[in-house]
């Protein structure tokens, strides 16, 4: 072969996998806006089905409890059976689901639908990341990472802010065009060219266990998988359980609002991801942790300063204090989706799995675990219980940083 063919094969492959960086990009972008759209319909869904918001919450839960628990396994299957078969199915499960949450006539309906819908999904979230650093030049890694934080931080404020405003229309249109996205991942997925991934020879449920087993019980990935747990328990948390107390004061409080703010902080988010994965491949991850950690505080400081958020006098405040949240998850999360990617290569679909598993167990948890603190002291117990999480978070993570350390000299 010609040098000159060689060089026009090279670029064809490289214009593949650029659009193959959009699609990537778009989906990991439409998980967390249809995980969080619910943030902004639990009063319209308690109308719609005459139940209270209360029960509408166990929506979250039911979307995130499969979904997390589907991550345990899906990316070490793909580490096995390759990333294109595990999307695949994740797609056709998903589309089902959204299909059934447009047609429900009852919350036990819209449930099984969010049901299977975490399901669907859970095969799809960690594949993205393990396919994204398959098609990347390993120094660019940091730089991709950062843009795929981008965009799911950018879906856990865009969602809540697209729904607030499709509600106008019907709410579900939401679903409706869930549908249409993911049929057009669908057809993408069929009829993409494949990447070359090298898959063990070897298959079949006992070398699934093998690969995670090997993973679990190294100190470092469990540090990882902690550090994600406890993240989702910070700025997540005030996401969750502000939305929650805002919505219980509709229509002094409209929900469009709300989804207004949750989507400049997630914008926020966007623009820090992006940042932070230039400054991890520049500088290092430190400076990322550092800045991160202390945007959080920031945050938390100014809503415990306020008190009761329930006064319109204090909305402003809160919108900057929950902005803030914002803009430390979008650094903290890649961060730690980097972390999934350099510290097991020959694995790192296991590992992306394992990490998101534990982030998104802890999203599913919020409501419960933070609800006595809720029961006994309001909404302050609430934000006073995630400032202790905080700090328990930054120990992790600072020892999660050292024990990394040592694993890549």
């Amino acid at each position: 072969m010609s040098s000159s063919n060689i060089e026009e094969s090279t670029i064809g492959r490289s214009e593949s996998h650029k659009f193959l960086h959009l699609v990537i990009y778009l989906l990991f972008f439409f998980g967390p806006l249809t995980g969080n759209v619910i943030l902004v319909l639990f009063h319209t869904l308690s109308e719609e089905f005459s139940v209270s918001i209360s029960a509408i919450q166990v929506a979250i839960p039911a979307f995130m409890f499969p979904f997390a628990i589907t991550q345990l396994f899906s990316g070490a299957i793909s580490d096995i059976k390759g990333r294109f078969p595990v999307l695949f199915i994740g797609l056709i499960l998903f589309g089902i689901a959204m299909l059934i949450a447009t047609l429900s006539i009852s919350l036990e309906l819209y449930i099984i639908a969010n049901v299977l819908g975490g399901i669907g999904f859970g095969f799809i979230n960690p594949v993205l990341i393990s396919l994204m650093t398959d098609i990347t030049n390993p120094p660019d890694i940091p730089k991709k990472m950062g843009y795929l934080g981008a965009s799911a931080n950018l879906g856990v404020g865009i969602g809540p802010l697209i729904a607030s405003q499709m509600i106008n229309i019907g709410w579900r249109s939401i679903y409706i065009l869930f549908i249409l996205i993911t049929i057009f991942g669908f057809i993408y997925i069929i009829s993409a060219k494949r990447p070359p991934q090298k898959v063990p020879k070897e298959s079949g449920i006992q070398l699934l266990f093998s690969q995670l087993s090997v993973e679990i019980r190294r100190v470092v990935v469990v540090m990882m998988v902690f550090s994600a747990f406890l993240l989702s328990h910070t700025y997540l948390a005030i996401n969750i359980w502000t939305s929650k107390i805002l919505s219980g004061l509709s229509p002094i409080i409209d929900e469009s609002v709300v989804g207004l703010i949750l989507g400049l902080a997630g914008i926020g988010a966007a623009i820090t991801g992006f940042l932070t994965g230039i400054t991890i491949k520049k500088k290092g991850i430190l400076i990322p942790i550092i800045i991160g950690s202390i945007l959080l505080f920031i945050s938390l400081t100014i809503i415990l300063t306020i008190g009761d958020i329930t006064q319109e006098d204090v909305f402003v405040f809160l919108a900057i204090g929950w902005i803030f949240a914002g803009l430390a998850g979008g650094i903290l999360f890649p961060a730690l989706t980097y972390y999934s990617q350099i510290l097991s290569p020959e694995r790192r679909g296991a590992l992306a799995g394992l990490l998101t598993a534990g982030y998104f167990i802890g999203i599913a948890l919020v409501p419960y675990t933070l609800a006595p603190m809720s029961d006994l002291f309001g909404i302050t117990g609430i934000y006073f219980s995630i400032l202790l999480i905080s700090l328990l978070f930054v120990f992790i993570l600072a020892l999660l940083y050292v024990f990394a350390k040592r694993v890549k000299n």
